[in-house]
This record gives structure tokens, C-alpha cells and sequence, in this order.
């Protein structure tokens, strides 16, 4: 075998290891899944006010996602990032809204001082969270956990597997949500106009 064809077969076999891993974790996930999972739903889908979502870092990117899906599905959801929040942001937060504070770990300094601000204005608070002892998952009103198996990291430091996790779990909220409100294509299409997707649609309406 050739030094080429040799780091070819380690690739692939590195590679299907990360993604059994990652499978493995979301079946994991699926078969834990209970109460608070629905607790959760029902906090978004009954929100009077806004749904706010935060995190730093890996989880902030994840936490834009949601916000969007969100959004797109009829929820009013706004990404808040935490240090914005902490220089004058924070401003945005009403009693009637909810705060979704994402962090693997829970010990995010900055999230944890926009969930004390949220909770100070009365605002309910959510915490998604892998470690369920942290700082955060204390801070906040409720606890959304999303465990997630050992991880590939690159350097020890690049969440893989946990932001798999992290955004799955998202899907499956936007999921049950959009099902229990029973969210039409109609109502889609008037927040989701432009693109391929909104073309496709409207093309199929018109006929």
C-alpha cells in the first residue's frame, strides 16, 4: 500500500469514527428525551413576548440557528449576543419574554451574567445545557440537558459531537412546535418570501 492510499484509509476510518460517534449520541438523545423536553416546547410555543436566544462562541452559532428556525415558523426569536447584552442590549429584555442560554460546559462568564440580568427583570430563563451541576444550570428557571458521548476534538479545545447534539435538539422543538400550533405552508410562505425555497412555493400556489 502507498503512503497516499495509507492516509486515505485513515482518513476515512477517522472520519467514519467521528460520524458513528455523533450517530451514537444523537440515539442516545432521542431514546432520554422526557418531560423537560416538552416543558421547553411549551415555554416557546406560549411565549407572550420575545425568545431570546444566546450563547458564545460554538453555541452562539448554534443559538442563531434556532433563533432563525424559530422565526421562520412563526415564533418571534432574536439571537442576543451576551456581550451586547452586557453593554447595553440587555435594554431589549421584557418580563414577558424568554431568554434560552446555550453552553456546553455552563460556565460561560458572560452568559451567566445576561441570564442574572434576564432573571433581575423577571424575564423566565432557560438553560440548555450538557453539565447539569454548572453555574448556569442553577441561574436559570429551567433546564433543558443535552448529554452528549466523547467527543472528537481537534486539539482538545473544537466542540464536535455536543454541537450536533445541541443543534438536533433544536430541530426537534422546532419540530413539535410547528406541529402543535399546526403552522401551514400559507404562513410559511409570508415569512419566508425570497430564495429558491419561497419561489418554489409561490410557483406552486399559483398553480
Amino acid at each position: 500500500m502507498s503512503t497516499s492510499d495509507e492516509k486515505l484509509s485513515q482518513a476515512i476510518a477517522l472520519a467514519r469514527n467521528i460520524l458513528r460517534q455523533e450517530a451514537e449520541t444523537l440515539l442516545a438523545l432521542a431514546e432520554g428525551l422526557d418531560a423537560a423536553f416538552w416543558t421547553c416546547a411549551q415555554l416557546i410555543s406560549r411565549c407572550e413576548g420575545l425568545v431570546w436566544v444566546t450563547g458564545v462562541g460554538t453555541s452562539a452559532a448554534v443559538a442563531q440557528r434556532f433563533a432563525h428556525i424559530l422565526s421562520s415558523g412563526g415564533t418571534r426569536s432574536m439571537f442576543l449576543h451576551p456581550s451586547d447584552g452586557l453593554h447595553g442590549h440587555s435594554g431589549v429584555l421584557a418580563g414577558d419574554d424568554l431568554l434560552i442560554a446555550m453552553s456546553r460546559g455552563g460556565e460561560s462568564s458572560e452568559v451567566n451574567r445576561l441570564v442574572a440580568i434576564a432573571n433581575q427583570r423577571g424575564v423566565t430563563t432557560v438553560a440548555f445545557v450538557h453539565d447539569t451541576a454548572s453555574s448556569l444550570a442553577k441561574a436559570c428557571q429551567h433546564v433543558l440537558p443535552i448529554p452528549s458521548k466523547q467527543e472528537y476534538e481537534l486539539m482538545g479545545v473544537l466542540a464536535t459531537t455536543s454541537t450536533v447534539a445541541f443543534s438536533a435538539m433544536c430541530d426537534a422543538l422546532a419540530g413539535v412546535i410547528l406541529e402543535a400550533r399546526g403552522y401551514t405552508l400559507k404562513e410559511f410562505i409570508k415569512t419566508h418570501p425570497g430564495g429558491a425555497v419561497g419561489k418554489r412555493f409561490h410557483e406552486r400556489t399559483d398553480t
